[in-house]
């Protein structure tokens, strides 16, 4: 019995997951309400917030659901880095780019990043943790494997290195959200910065 509720369970909540991402995706995170994710869902209000607690955590969940799908490629990259430390690096955060720029889409990137700069609070603190388990944690064993092979300064800070290519990526995503820009330049953007910050970390 405790069996077939934890599978309504779930399949209550992946039916909420999809609902959200529906809406999301056709209107926009700030035009999207949790009346009309509960009505989409064939649910109640209560009952929504019985499995989500909040929006907000609600699309921190979502984004992180969708992270999941680059995982496998994304350990192949930690377990054998490019000969090239520029190279390595660069897979690593073009890889995250991309998954984000094609996940949903840029108009409810739009509204995400206008809510966080808003003062999103705990929408803000919920991306910064998933940021930290999804590209800080990955980065930073890519990193340490470089300096292990000797690649990378044996006195390399590691996490002061994995902020700033933190920063470099967001700052290359939030251009490429407000102009639009091609593949191609995010790619080329991305090499220039991951070249330029390596001139100080190299052996």
């Amino acid at each position: 019995m405790t069996g077939t509720r934890e599978q309504q369970k779930r399949v209550r909540r992946e039916t909420i997951f999809r609902a959200a991402a529906r809406l999301f995706a056709a209107r926009g995170y700030n035009a999207t309400t949790v009346d009309d994710i509960a009505r989409a869902a064939g649910i109640s209000v209560p009952t929504f917030y019985a499995y989500v607690t909040s929006k907000a955590d609600l699309m921190v969940a979502l984004y992180e659901n969708d992270r999941a799908r680059v995982d496998a490629r994304k350990q192949a990259i930690i377990a054998r880095p490019q000969r090239d430390p520029e190279l390595a690096i660069s897979a690593l955060l073009l890889l995250e780019i991309k998954n984000g720029q094609d996940w949903m889409g840029h108009e409810v990137w739009r509204d995400i990043v206008a809510t966080a700069i808003r003062g999103g609070g705990d929408f803000q603190a919920g991306l910064d943790r998933l940021n930290e388990r999804v590209f800080d944690a990955p980065l930073a064993c890519v990193l340490e494997r470089l300096v292990a092979r000797g690649d990378l300064r044996s006195d390399l800070d590691i996490d002061a290195a994995v902020a700033l290519y933190s920063d470099l990526v967001m700052a290359v995503f939030h251009q490429e959200l407000v102009h639009d820009h091609p593949w191609p330049w995010v790619e080329k953007r991305i090499r220039q910065h991951v070249k330029t910050a390596l001139a100080g970390m190299l052996a």
